[in-house]
């Protein structure tokens, strides 16, 4: 699971938006510089966006469900709320291990690194909740906000 989270923040290798040194800091490379058994921040805060998300999606979708809720600019409004506290997170933690200076004294990653993962986490944190909010038989429980989805808000 961890290499699947890390692989997604990594964008498959096609997409760069931070160093391979945040990457390696990320996956918990340890300060002896000999191997990945530091702290797993890319699972961890991959289960942090999955729980954010499925969260805001459940206030939204079965705990307010109000029809003064499921417009167009509410699923936007959501959407946002998403997005920023995945960044938040995704910056806050990496820009504070970073600071720690807690990981191989050989990486050397910036705070444009840390932005760049925070972008990340929050661009797939929106793409989840496309996704979430897209599956028909999810949405069947929530009486007002059935119908509300990316596609036809």
């Amino acid at each position: 699971m961890k290499d699947l989270f890390a692989s997604l923040y990594e964008w498959f290798g096609l997409i760069p938006l931070y160093s391979t040194d945040m990457g390696d800091m990320l996956r918990g490379f340890d300060v002896t510089c000999t191997d990945y058994i530091n702290t797993p921040w890319y699972l961890y805060i991959g289960w942090i966006m999955v729980g954010v998300t499925a969260f805001v999606y459940g206030l939204q979708y079965h705990i307010i469900d109000s029809a003064r809720w499921n417009k167009k600019q509410h699923w936007w409004l959501f959407a946002l709320v998403i997005v920023l506290i995945n960044f938040i997170a995704a910056f806050s933690i990496s820009f504070n291990e970073m600071r720690a200076g807690d990981y191989c004294k050989d990486l050397h990653p910036t705070t444009a690194d840390c932005l760049g993962f925070g972008l990340s986490n929050a661009i797939w944190s929106l793409l989840l909740f496309v996704l979430i909010t897209s599956i028909p038989f999810i949405r069947k429980a929530s009486t007002n906000c059935r119908h509300t989805t990316f596609w036809k808000p």
